[in-house]
């Protein structure tokens, strides 16, 4: 499958130097072309904003899909130059396996309105990334069984009747009282287990199924949405 990508790097104060530019272009191009094929992806439109603002601070660069259609990378210009080569080579492609698994469930289920589909929607993207390209791990796909049981404890207990208003930046980026990640770990760790206990349900039919489908597939015990008390057993 010969999908069409349209790359777009932003006019910013602080550029990348050409070398680093055509780097990362040849880096985009090949793993979007390869997670598109594997994703069925026919076009997508990738912007790059070099801006130190936008990326995690633990891998200098980071992402965000718009839409079915189009995704961002953010990447710090002002790294040295092994630093940004390394970022390129080695986190990037973590980030558009990532993304485009995003882009993908834009147009399907979408993102997700509520706190256990953003954790499901993440859970996939993560997966997905980690299967996809080894040589990089994205900090919340490293916990012990120990610190999982805590976090799911912690979204055990949460307020459910927040769900449909939760903050993305506590669940996520720990930005309040929560652990940093958490939302994105307990998404790895639940998706993980769907993945594991069904190796034949493939990508093609896993980004389209709803959070309650797959959290069904974990056989994880995680009370689902606001209108069930009940909990999956094993």
């Amino acid at each position: 499958m010969n999908s069409k990508l349209y790359i777009h790097f932003l006019k910013t104060e602080k550029k990348l130097n050409p070398k680093m530019k055509e780097l990362l272009e040849e880096v985009i191009k090949t793993h979007a072309a390869n997670a598109c094929s594997l994703l069925g992806i026919v076009y997508v439109n990738i912007t790059v904003y070099s801006n130190p603002n936008f990326v995690i601070p633990e891998t200098g660069e980071g992402g965000y899909a718009a839409s079915g259609d189009w995704f961002q990378i953010y990447i710090d210009p002002a790294k040295s130059e092994d630093e940004l080569n390394r970022i390129i080579n080695i986190d990037i492609p973590l980030t558009i396996y990532h993304e485009l698994n995003h882009v993908t469930r834009w147009n399907s289920t979408g993102y997700g309105s509520t706190l256990p589909e953003a954790i499901i929607t993440e859970g996939l993207a993560s997966v997905f990334a980690a299967e996809n390209w080894e040589k990089a791990k994205s900090p919340w796909v490293k916990y012990s069984p120990e610190e999982i049981n805590e976090l799911m404890k912690v979204y055990q207990n949460r307020d459910k009747n927040l769900d449909s208003d939760y903050s993305h930046g506590d669940w996520f980026y720990g930005t309040g009282d929560l652990p940093r990640w958490i939302g994105y770990k307990l998404g790895f760790h639940i998706v993980k287990m769907a993945r594991e206990n069904n190796p034949a349900v493939g990508w093609n039919k896993l980004i389209n199924m709803t959070a309650e489908e797959i959290i069904k597939l974990s056989s994880c015990q995680v009370p689902i949405f606001l209108d069930t008390n009940s909990e999956i057993k094993k």
